[in-house]
């Protein structure tokens, strides 16, 4: 069995297990002298996980925190800083980046010199639209099914359209529509893109991407 102590467990225990200078008298030996044994602290923290167990404390904490967890994978913390777009906007994102150094491959073939623009839209398209939106606000939820049945329309064999969640429920929502439905973790997506309201689509453009941001009251 493996145990880890916590930072202040082993704070704690190096603290108890240092050395302390202390003034006293000598009173010499007096009597038979009995070992002291010192029991291990992974032995004593087996002991405390053992009474917790017993008391079933531990099993409390542990369905505490499968229920947290549960949580967080079906209601994800909505994505800060995302409101509900007040007025349709459209702009254009530029994923070209420049090759800040010489980039050389394990045998020192240059493939990328310096100074080099690199736009991945040229090798890579983007295949699907993303449609970005709060799962909680059922306007938003709506647009979002209107769309997928216009696409449903254009294609037959998978949706061109990604559902994106930045607030709400994923698997709620996924096993609804029968189609899966992700959520932009932490905003990784929104804060590159730009997006600061929702619904927002996203498609391509030439060697762009095309962002538009929706008011669904215009609708």
């Amino acid at each position: 069995m493996v145990i880890r102590l916590s930072l202040k467990a082993l704070f704690l225990l190096l603290c108890l297990g240092s050395p302390i200078a202390l003034h006293s008298k000598d009173f010499g030996v007096r009597g038979k002298i009995a070992p002291i044994e010192e029991q291990h602290p992974i032995f004593l923290i087996q002991s405390k996980l053992k009474s917790m167990e017993e008391h079933g404390e531990l099993e409390r904490h542990n369905r505490e925190l499968q229920k947290k967890t549960k949580a967080a994978i079906e209601h994800p913390n909505p994505v800060e800083g995302i409101t509900r777009a007040t007025k349709t906007r459209v702009f254009y994102y530029d994923p070209t980046y420049i090759v800040p150094e010489d980039l050389k491959d394990h045998m020192g073939h240059l493939f990328y010199k310096k100074g080099t623009k690199i736009n991945p839209l040229e090798t890579i398209s983007l295949s699907q639209e993303l449609l970005f939106f709060d799962g909680d606000d059922n306007e938003q939820v709506a647009f979002a099914k209107e769309k997928l049945k216009e696409k449903s329309k254009e294609i037959l064999k998978e949706s061109s359209v990604k559902l994106i969640l930045v607030k709400g429920a994923p698997l709620v929502l996924s096993e609804e529509l029968k189609i899966p439905v992700y959520f932009d973790q932490f905003g990784l997506l929104t804060k590159k893109l730009g997006i600061y309201h929702v619904p927002a689509l996203v498609t391509q453009e030439g060697m762009r991407l095309r962002i538009e941001e929706i008011k669904v009251e215009d609708l």
